[in-house]
């Protein structure tokens, strides 16, 4: 529930109106006199309304951008942004206790690694437990505290066994389904140490050929799921670093399926990063050569990321196809016969897919009916997901003229985005930002633009 930001509305009362006598400020003359301030200290035209001070108050919007920060604490009074409510977007503090974790009673009262393991078992089972905010946070964070197994039997100088390569395919699957809840930001510590522990272990530990080969694939599992949080965070170089490991390690362990995924994933990247021709090539090889040894879900998806690569590259009549081979796939599937790692793909994230790529090529009247069917199922828990598919439908809205339609999806995809660290939903609202730039005028792209200001920027050198 959104709190309403009452030491704004407070200060705004006690301020006096500059046009009615024996009256408070409104909200609009707080918004010309904010704009009155910026345009005289910055030299750059304020574009805030009543409206705007409105959703502030109503705590909607939390942290404007640094000048209009600035323009409410001259104009109000006030010597911190604290004193009118202001505060950045709030991250998870380790050795604090999350403000809202009283407010789940599902939550242990210690999270240790099998706490850990249970409740996000019990969300995969779905048995209702709320997920509040910093409650996957809170399980991220127990990875990084626990000490992982791998480093314990190596301590203990043992020949590992069927035991313990069990326990950490579980941790895997674990951390893939925490990323449902947690953005890269976040997420992104707990899967690299979980990853430096596995592959010290591949190098140095004792063990038969047969776990041998289950480790390589539990590192090939890891370096995959690295390779998607570390993209999530913004760190595009390490993310490739960890795919192309993971093909390795899967090949290494003769999982042709697993090898497949790998390149998929990186085909998806690369098109990602601005290569959208070596992407086809790359999602193309990982069908190629993995045609008999994969399940048609897992077919299914490995289509997607060629489909998106083909959209990326402008091939409307390829996109076109595989779409529709994409289709012909997951109706074929077999969910009993599918890998654990391909447990997320479902008829929603396949709509949410083809209205991507329509929207890429520019064609939003076929973009926006699979957006709008998958949204209207989907879950908000998960709040990457819902912002990134959101700044798809708000994209395809501006391209078929609705641009205050489209900015005030917008303003939603800004406002969760500031929830969670993810890079990527981030650069969807810079992106926005960008179509929308010749229209500034309109009230709705107005207050997008300034509801971005807050938006962190993806890293600028990576490790």
């Amino acid at each position: 529930m959104v709190e309403p930001n009452r030491l704004l509305r407070a200060a705004r009362e006690r301020a006096r109106s500059p046009r009615l006598p024996n009256a408070h400020m409104s909200r609009a003359e707080l918004a010309e006199a904010v704009n009155a301030w910026v345009r005289a200290h910055t030299g750059r035209a304020g574009a805030l309304d009543g409206h705007y001070v409105a959703r502030l108050e109503r705590g909607v919007i939390r942290w404007p951008g640094n000048n209009y920060r600035a323009g409410f604490r001259a104009v109000l009074g006030v010597r911190s942004d604290e004193d009118i409510g202001f505060r950045p977007p709030r991250r998870c503090v380790p050795d604090q206790e999350p403000p809202d974790a009283a407010s789940d009673p599902a939550m242990p009262d210690e999270w240790t690694e099998r706490a850990a393991e249970e409740w996000v078992a019990a969300v995969e089972a779905g048995d209702g437990r709320p997920i509040a905010e910093t409650t996957a946070l809170r399980l991220a964070h127990a990875w990084l505290v626990a000490e992982p197994p791998q480093r314990v039997e190596l301590r203990a100088g043992r020949r590992i066994g069927v035991d313990l390569v069990d326990g950490i395919v579980r941790r895997v699957a674990s951390l893939r389904r925490l990323d449902d809840f947690v953005a890269g930001g976040d997420l992104n510590p707990a899967i690299e140490r979980e990853l430096r522990a596995t592959a010290h272990l591949v190098r140095t530990a004792s063990y038969t050929d047969a776990v041998g080969r289950r480790l390589l694939a539990a590192l090939g599992e890891l370096c995959q799921l690295a390779g998607w949080v570390a993209a999530d965070a913004g760190l595009n170089q390490r993310a490739g670093r960890h795919y192309l490991a993971g093909v390795s390690a899967a090949h290494a362990a003769g999982d042709a399926a697993l090898a497949g995924n790998l390149v998929s994933s990186l085909a998806y990247h690369v098109a990602n990063t601005g290569r959208a021709r070596d992407a086809v090539l790359l999602a193309q090889s990982a069908l190629a050569g993995s045609r008999n040894t994969v399940t048609a879900t897992t077919r299914a998806l490995f289509l997607e990321r060629l489909a998106w690569a083909q959209a990326k590259s402008g091939d409307r009549a390829g996109t076109d196809r595989t779409l529709g081979a994409v289709e012909d796939a997951f109706a074929r599937r077999r969910p009993d016969a599918d890998p654990e790692w391909v447990y997320w793909l479902n008829a929603d994230e396949i709509d949410v897919m083809a209205g991507r790529c329509w929207t890429e090529l520019g064609v939003p009247a076929r973009a926006e009916p699979p957006l709008e069917r998958a949204l209207s199922r989907y879950d908000d828990r998960f709040t990457r997901e819902v912002a990134l598919y959101l700044s798809w439908l708000a994209e395809a809205r501006v391209q078929a003229g609705d641009v205050a339609g489209g900015a005030a999806i917008g303003l939603r995809v800004a406002e969760m985005s500031a929830r969670t660290a993810s890079a990527r939903s981030n650069e969807r609202v810079r992106v926005l930002l960008g179509k929308l730039r010749p229209y500034r005028s309109v009230p709705e792209v107005r207050e997008l633009w300034d509801a971005a200001d807050a938006l962190p920027r993806s890293p600028a050198i990576e490790p």
